[in-house]
């Protein structure tokens, strides 16, 4: 049996089919988050290998969102469409439901590819940080700003700065303007990571705990690498696991009611 991920972020659409007994990939496909996405999915999904389920879980405008719900539902209507499954964690937040998916998503991920206690950063439009415990409780973290997010901050934040293309590993010492930003976009980027990967740790009482990352702009924490001196798991597709894992659970129910 095959079933279907759908990573919907700020930023990018990402769809995972994957075989559900060996959880190999079978087919992927990325797309920018913007309206009309619906149909560029709808013909990617005539193409991709059949699927009896889907997981998806979205950030993103809810337009959006309806877009590709439409698109699954009339291009796969037999297939089974689960808008968020439950991560299954305990959430130590004080507004559980506030709680992004994806952070949880990936919270989840990490918990099954560590075995235990995990800090995960995910990279991407924004950085996160954020600890879970090995008896499934997610206990909170932080949200900053990504790369291209600062970027575009300081160009529309300021009268005459430019709006520059963020890269891994600038120098520090920029000696004019574009590479002035390229160093205060990068490594502060790099810093707000080290710093906040260390502080949730230490409050969490996770300081031994490996971290997890993941997230497009994960590169800027690697090259360099940012996080020395403890374990660390690299993991592109950290939500879809989650969600695969999420939705183990709802099909068992589905095959079993079938059964019945």
């Amino acid at each position: 049996m095959n079933v279907l991920t759908v990573d919907l972020g700020n930023s990018r659409a990402k769809l995972r089919a994957w075989d559900r007994g060996t959880r190999a990939p079978i087919a992927a496909a990325d797309f920018a988050s913007v309206r009309g996405v619906g149909e560029e999915i709808g013909a990617w999904l005539d193409a991709a290998p059949s699927f009896e389920a889907v997981a998806l879980c979205s950030v993103a405008d809810t337009g959006i969102e309806e877009e590709i719900a439409r698109a699954l539902r009339i291009r796969r209507p037999a297939a089974r469409l689960e808008r968020a499954p439950d991560p299954g964690l305990r959430i130590a937040c004080r507004e559980p439901a506030a709680v992004g998916r994806d952070r949880l998503f990936a919270a989840r991920a990490a918990l099954d590819l560590v075995r235990g206690d995990a800090i995960v950063v995910g990279a991407g439009t924004a950085l996160t940080v954020d600890a879970v415990r090995s008896d499934a409780t997610f206990l909170g973290g932080a949200i900053a700003p990504g790369p291209a997010l600062l970027a575009r901050a300081l160009a529309q934040g300021t009268a005459r700065l430019p709006r520059i293309e963020p890269a891994p590993n600038p120098e520090a010492l920029g000696r004019d303007t574009a590479s002035a930003l390229l160093a205060g976009v990068g490594i502060g980027f790099r810093g707000a990571a080290k710093e906040l990967a260390e502080r949730v740790s230490k409050e969490s009482g996770l300081e031994r705990a490996p971290i997890v990352l993941t997230g497009g702009s994960r590169g800027f924490l690697l090259d360099p690498p940012a996080f020395v001196g403890r374990p660390l798991r690299v993991e592109p597709d950290l939500v879809h696991l989650g969600l695969l894992s999420a939705l183990e659970p709802e099909m068992a129910r589905w095959m079993s009611s079938s059964r019945s």
